[in-house]
């Protein structure tokens, strides 16, 4: 019969609070410790287990920390990769600390919050069972995430220097969107800068903004003169602003326009190192039409082992692409919402994949023109998260049998 010991962590930033509990007595830990949250430490946490685990003959070591972040990090690969303990039965689980939260709620409606009482709260809650998929180091897959995860921050700071230059845009030049359908790209950034108002752009010549769009283009407009007509029209009809707060308003986005090429910059950077790292890890995900390396990186490093998974249910609840319930006797709600936890990185980006491949495959761009048509609020967000859910059914079929996509196979 198996003796476990149940090790609780409750980790900060410089140190590690533990408490151990056996099968014998829970409201009374074996002991209590705290050691410093760094490489000494951690080796002397493995020396007090090591001695209680003789002392007591315990034959299985039960490990459960608060996935806090970086904090966490190194605990949990030391006590799963590296340390040796004298017991070789070793499980390593990190929790939501939502699920830890909910746990004291439920046995004491008012816990005190300190290191000591949330340590015994990880180790009871490693006690009562039902615990999530033991964390596994995977070092490849880890360091990916490092890397799909700054470029979602990334894309989180251009989206918001966007919205701004996009807000002092229309104050120099309301109608600019009329002639730019991209108004991040190189030349309209080009634009902005060249002409300090929309009169300076509107008195241009034709040939000199001809000539202009052309430099500044690359020769990849198709046709400079009707689009060089069509930037004058626009200037021509926008609003007129004070030169006070002309100049103003060009500083601003002289500002913008810096962080925004440099953050462009950035973001290709990382995706050519996502690219480079994801052709080591073996992965069948860029075979469906419309993910990418970026994509396939940022679903595959989200999800990590996909055998934690018993359903691809439970894969788009970890994602966050899961809808509440709202049911009582014979009332049923028919408007529910997406649930409020999940994994955020997931989800962004299974949505992106799923925006991209309802594009370039039919059997996506069929259900989403059908989840469109419905009359719905919201129809663009809801049918978008419609088909990132479909999606999730797709992944989890490909991770779980590392086979190609068969577009009119029974993923459909």
């Amino acid at each position: 019969m198996s003796y476990p010991l149940f090790i609780g962590i409750d980790v900060s930033s410089k140190e590690n609070s533990v408490c151990c509990l056996s099968n014998d007595d829970e409201k009374h830990p074996l002991t209590r410790f705290s050691v410093s949250n760094n490489r000494p430490g951690i080796h002397q946490l493995k020396e007090k287990i090591d001695r209680i685990t003789e002392k007591h003959a315990f034959d299985r070591l039960l490990f459960g920390l608060e996935h806090t972040g970086c904090y966490s990090t190194h605990v949990a690969m030391y006590l799963q990769q590296h340390l040796k303990f004298n017991c070789s039965n070793v499980t390593v689980y990190k929790f939501n600390p939502g699920m830890i939260k909910q746990f004291k709620k439920a046995h004491f409606l008012d816990a005190p919050k300190n290191d000591r009482v949330d340590a015994w709260y990880i180790a009871a809650r490693l006690k009562s069972g039902l615990l999530p998929h033991p964390f596994t180091w995977n070092e490849p897959l880890l360091a990916l995430q490092k890397l799909t995860r700054a470029r979602y921050h990334l894309i989180q700071n251009l989206v918001r220097e966007s919205n701004v230059l996009m807000s002092n845009l229309y104050l120099k030049c309301s109608d600019y969107n009329l002639a730019f359908n991209k108004t991040l790209s190189a030349t309209s950034l080009a634009v902005m800068e060249e002409f300090q108002s929309a009169e300076e752009l509107a008195e241009t010549s034709l040939d000199k903004l001809i000539d202009f769009l052309i430099l500044h283009g690359r020769n990849r407009i198709s046709d400079p003169e009707i689009f060089a007509k069509q930037l004058r029209k626009a200037a021509h009809s926008s609003y007129r602003l004070p030169k006070a707060m002309a100049d103003s308003v060009n500083l601003a986005m002289a500002s913008n326009i810096r962080v925004i090429r440099t953050l462009q910059e950035q973001i290709k950077s990382l995706q050519k190192a996502i690219q480079d790292h994801l052709g080591t890890i073996p992965q069948t995900l860029d075979s469906i039409p419309g993910i990418g390396p970026t994509f396939a990186s940022g679903i595959i490093s989200e999800i990590g082992d996909i055998n934690k998974f018993n359903s691809h249910k439970q894969l788009a609840k970890f994602a966050g692409l899961a809808w509440t319930e709202n049911q009582s006797g014979d009332f049923t709600a028919k408007r529910t919402r997406l649930i409020n936890s999940g994994n955020r990185f997931l989800r962004y980006y299974l949505i992106e994949a799923a925006n991209s491949v309802k594009v370039r495959d039919p059997v996506f761009a069929d259900y989403y023109a059908k989840k469109s048509a419905e009359p719905k609020e919201f129809a663009h967000k809801r049918s978008l998260a419609l088909t990132a859910r479909k999606l999730v059914r797709l992944v989890y079929t490909l991770l779980k049998t590392n086979q190609l996509y068969q577009p009119k196979g029974e993923y459909r």
